[in-house]
This record gives C-alpha cells, structure tokens and sequence, in this order.
C-alpha cells in the first residue's frame, strides 16, 4: 500500500516546481520583472522540496525532473542573492536555458550514473542507446525553444510535456527488452 501511495505521489510531483514557477509567473498574464523574480524564488523552494522527496526513493529519479529542478534553484538563488546577471542571461536565452540545464544533466547522467538519462536499470547498451535518444529530443527541444522564444506554450510547455512521454516510452522499451 505504502509503495502504491509514493507511486502515485511521484507522478502526481512529476514537474511540480516548475508548474508552481510557470502559475506563479504567469497568473496574471506575462510576469513583470518582479513576479518574475519571485517565481524563481517560489519555484527554487518548490524544486529543493521535490529533490528532497526524489532523493528519499528506491526508484531512480527522473533526470528531466532533476534539470528542470536544477534550473529553478539557480535562477532561485540568484533571485535570492540578487545576482542580476545571471537572470539576464536566463531571461537572454529564455526558454531554451530551461532545456540547456537538461541537457547538462541528461550528458552527466549518461555518462555517470546509473541508469543514465533515462533513468533505468537494464541492458548498458539499450540504456545508451535509450539515453542517446532522449539527449537528441532534449536538444531538439532546446532548438524549438530557441525558435519560439517568448511563446511559452511552444517553446516550453509543449516539448516538455513531450519529453516526458517520450521519457517514458524509453524507460518501457529499456525495461521491455530486458
């Protein structure tokens, strides 16, 4: 009972921080530079609860999760410690340094960790392979936030939304073929 309760707790988190941040933020139509600022400050704490919670499980954490995570609690710190700079060069590459930190996280964990980017145990080369092919839809992800920029929906929402599922379909076709 207990597995099935943080089974479904995990799915229900699954990007909660960054929905907090993107409510926040856009509640009232596009952020003023205040809103904006506090939206990293409420996502950042949001995003140490869920990595706290992520950290406390058997199962390994989703690394799309920890990126968007990652990216929240550096724009949070900086909100917090009122380093400007490093907003500006958010708010300069918009959406796509959401998917930058992805990235750097989907290349660490490929390499280093187990499970890789797709974050499942199986065959090594299937979990490669597998983790190759989400890197390439993370980048491709980036590209389309880069084309996008400003349109929220089409350079953030949607390819994320699209990356989980494929995230999922490859966590099933390593665990399928194992």
């Amino acid at each position: 009972m207990a597995r099935t309760f943080l089974a479904i707790i995990d799915y229900l988190l699954g990007f909660f921080a960054l929905a907090g941040f993107a409510a926040y933020a856009f509640a009232n139509g596009a952020p003023t530079e205040e809103r904006w600022v506090n939206a990293f400050k409420v996502g950042a704490c949001l995003a140490a609860i869920e990595l706290l919670f992520l950290s406390r499980r058997e199962q390994l954490a989703n690394r799309l999760i920890i990126g968007a995570n990652l990216w929240l609690l550096i724009g949070g710190i900086a909100a917090f410690l009122e380093q400007w700079w490093l907003l500006r060069v958010y708010q300069q590459f918009g959406e796509a340094s959401l998917f930058a930190t992805m990235l750097i996280v989907g290349l660490v964990a490929t390499l280093a960790w187990r499970g890789g980017f797709v974050a499942v145990a199986g065959n090594k080369r299937k979990v490669l392979l597998a983790s190759a092919a989400l890197l390439i839809a993370v980048g491709s992800a980036m590209l389309l936030a880069i084309s996008f920029k400003g349109n929220v929906k089409l350079a953030a929402v949607l390819p994320v939304i699209a990356l989980a599922w494929f995230n999922r379909a490859l966590r099933g076709y390593v665990q399928h073929v194992a």
